[in-house]
């Protein structure tokens, strides 16, 4: 995917700058051991930007080399990191907040529970873990035996995850909640975007 997802990033259209509304409210729930916060799979930096606002001392991070090199150029006075893979250099119980927001999907099962627990281990405890994950009944992303059919992450992996799935995928956590979001985009009434959010906490 750390190509498709480079290609994605060199495109304008790509930069989201503003956060979704489900994280905002979310945020606005809990109340963390500790004001550091992680926004793994930053993209475009929009909820680090989030993150910073609502006081936290916040770190981005992505596999895309791409992405994290335009941020360090956009917002130097930030804190960016390039990831490649599932080998985090995150120190245990370093965050108070880590952020997921649409990341866990477009990997395997395998690779997003190694991630999963390495984003566990991570968290301060008492932290919280909030997260975007693509659900079944999803059409928009043209999936066929796990490849997009999507204009600008043709070719990429993704899967979607059955409620079941998430709450096994989460089972870890001490306390997990649940939402479920689903739209269509502009133009496009046949298709379906659907996604689980959540809140987990360690």
């Amino acid at each position: 995917m750390k190509n498709v997802w480079d290609k994605h990033y060199e495109r304008p259209k790509s930069k989201l700058g503003y956060p979704d509304e489900n994280l905002v409210r979310l945020l606005s729930k809990i109340q963390p051991p500790t004001m550091t916060a992680l926004d793994f799979g930053c993209g475009s930096g929009r909820h680090v930007s989030l993150l910073q606002n609502f006081g936290y001392e916040t770190i981005g991070c992505d596999n895309s080399k791409t992405s994290i090199d335009n941020l360090k150029k956009k917002e130097p006075q930030a804190k960016w990191l390039y990831t490649p893979d599932s080998k985090l250099p995150f120190a245990p119980h370093t965050f108070g907040v880590i952020v997921s927001w649409g990341v866990f999907h477009y990997n395997k099962r395998s690779e997003a529970n190694i991630l999963l627990h390495s984003l566990y281990d991570a968290l301060a405890q008492g932290g919280y873990l909030l997260g975007s994950i693509r659900a079944e009944g999803d059409t928009h992303l043209g999936l066929n035996q796990g490849t997009m059919n999507l204009t600008d992450l043709s070719g990429g992996y993704a899967e979607t995850y059955s409620l079941q799935d998430l709450k096994n995928f989460l089972s870890i956590f001490s306390e997990v909640s649940i939402g479920y979001s689903e739209r269509t985009p502009l133009g496009k009434l046949e298709e379906r975007i659907c996604h689980w959010f959540f809140v987990a906490k360690k």
